[in-house]
């Protein structure tokens, strides 16, 4: 009994302690939280703690995810990360309000996962890519009612998604590269996604 108890002792002392990453959202909006639940499964580096809350704003959304990261601990130095990530919505305030939001989340090692008009644009580009600019979040939805019919933002339709997973985040960057060749002011730019920076962590990260 005592050896073997030993011997469990040891395994865990050297097992690898998987990198953590603390991510803040918009606390009405379930979408990221589904679907970054869902891709935690398909590798195996790092788990994810989500920052709870009803934050709506990016201010605030960065607030909480600071708050979250130091109650967990966070080890920069061994790999952990945090992201705040929301929706600009076409969002004049919310353009305004990003700078700020920009301005304390580098002081406090955070990353911005922003999309414009709505996360849901990165679903999208799983299924193509296209310049084509959106009225508002809904429209955008609409569009991807034609890609996923019956989609709902309370639901992650996972298994569709997920083996186009590399062809969204070559879309995603050639849409970064047509905005910014384009001049334009790139965050503020419509449509674009910036989820690919954290999905391309995860997949290029697996050790699977």
């Amino acid at each position: 009994m005592v050896r073997r108890i030993k011997k469990v002792t040891k395994d865990r002392a050297t097992r690898k302690r998987k990198k953590i990453i603390v991510l803040g959202a918009e606390g009405l909006n379930k979408t990221e939280f589904l679907y970054f639940r869902e891709l935690e499964k398909k590798q195996s580096q790092y788990h994810f703690i989500f920052a709870l809350g009803n934050e709506t704003d990016p201010v605030r959304i960065v607030k909480n995810t600071a708050k979250k990261a130091k109650d967990e601990a966070l080890q920069y130095n061994q790999g952990d990360m945090a992201f705040s990530v929301f929706d600009l919505d076409v969002n004049e305030t919310k353009y305004i309000q990003l700078e700020t939001a920009k301005t304390n989340a580098n002081k406090m090692n955070i990353g911005i996962i922003t999309s414009n008009p709505c996360f849901e644009v990165w679903y999208l580009e799983h299924f193509g890519f296209s310049t084509k600019p959106f009225l508002n979040s809904n429209a955008v939805v609409k569009e991807l009612e034609k890609k996923m019919p019956g989609y709902q933002k309370n639901r992650c339709d996972f298994d569709i998604l997920f083996p186009h997973t590399e062809a969204a985040i070559k879309n995603s960057e050639m849409l970064e590269k047509y905005h910014v060749g384009n001049n334009e002011t790139y965050e503020l730019a419509n449509p674009r996604t910036d989820v690919y920076k954290i999905v391309r962590i995860l997949m290029k990260g697996d050790d699977k």
